[in-house]
Formats: structure tokens, sequence, C-alpha cells
């Protein structure tokens, strides 16, 4: 079997887009994750999946709620993708931000290039991880500014 460190340094030679997942936690309250492990399904009907790992907050309010937006970060919102990528607890509370909600009651992250609110349609279980099936209900594109990158386990821009 190849090894959980041989593999995390393969997949960072992948190159990605950085997206926060948000979601409404137990009190009501905005909860967001970084999350890589995103893509399309399918076009018609408009369909994204997301992966979340069962050890997290995140995990549990994705499965009770089944719902939850995509927020593709802009070039400048790195100080985002990294404290979103925090476990809550260690989250230091410098990083500010601000959303609005979506129709559905979801967190849109200001700033951020492109939000896709979902209803969950699917899940299924593998090792760990949790892949959440989202239909796409709700389509924004606030911004045209450039996305912000992560390669080699390192944030890009475009400049």
């Amino acid at each position: 079997m190849v090894s959980y460190e041989l593999f995390r340094s393969a997949m960072s030679k992948f190159a990605t887009g950085v997206t926060v997942v948000t979601t409404i936690d137990d009190k009501g309250h905005p909860h967001e994750m970084t999350a890589n492990s995103f893509t399309s399904v399918c076009l018609d009907p408009p369909t994204i999946l997301i992966c979340a790992a069962h050890s997290t907050n995140s995990f549990g309010y994705l499965d009770e709620n089944k719902a939850f937006g995509v927020n593709i970060l802009a070039k400048d919102q790195q100080a985002l993708g990294a404290y979103f990528a925090k476990r809550p607890e260690q989250q230091d509370g410098n990083t500010e931000y601000s959303y609005t909600s979506s129709d559905l009651g979801l967190p849109i992250l200001d700033g951020s290039i492109v939000f896709m609110g979902c209803k969950v349609v699917g899940e299924h279980i593998y090792g760990d991880h949790t892949i959440f099936i989202g239909e796409v209900e709700e389509l924004t594109t606030p911004s045209d500014s450039d996305p912000l990158l992560f390669f080699n386990s390192r944030w890009y821009n475009s400049d």
C-alpha cells in the first residue's frame, strides 16, 4: 500500500483552486472549511461534490443540514483560505471577513469570485470521509478577480 506521506506529496503536485465550503453550525451560526476536494459532477442537473473528514465539525454540520455553499476564493483571499483550513479551536481570530446570506441561508463570503448554494442529493462514505453530492440551486459570480491557487503545498495568485 502507498504510504500517507507519499500519497500526500503526490497530491500536492496537482494544482487546484481554493474553495471555502460554508454551512450553518448547530447554533445557527456560519461554519466554514477550506476544501480543495471539490469538482463538478454533471451539467444537467448542475451538480458538484465535496468531501469532508468524519473527524471534523464540518462533517457533522454538513450531514445534519444537507446543504452547503462553495465559495471560490479570489487571489487576494489567501488569509481566508489559510484561516478556514485550521480547526475552529486553532483559528486565532485575527482574520477579518464578512458575508451575506444566500436565499438558502448559506454564508456567501464577501470577495469570493463564485458562490454555489447546494442541497445535498447524495452521500457516499469512503474511508474516513463522506463525499457529499450537491445539486446547485443558487449560483452567483460576485467578482471577476483571478482565482487563488494551491500547488506543492503553497499558495499562488496571478501576480
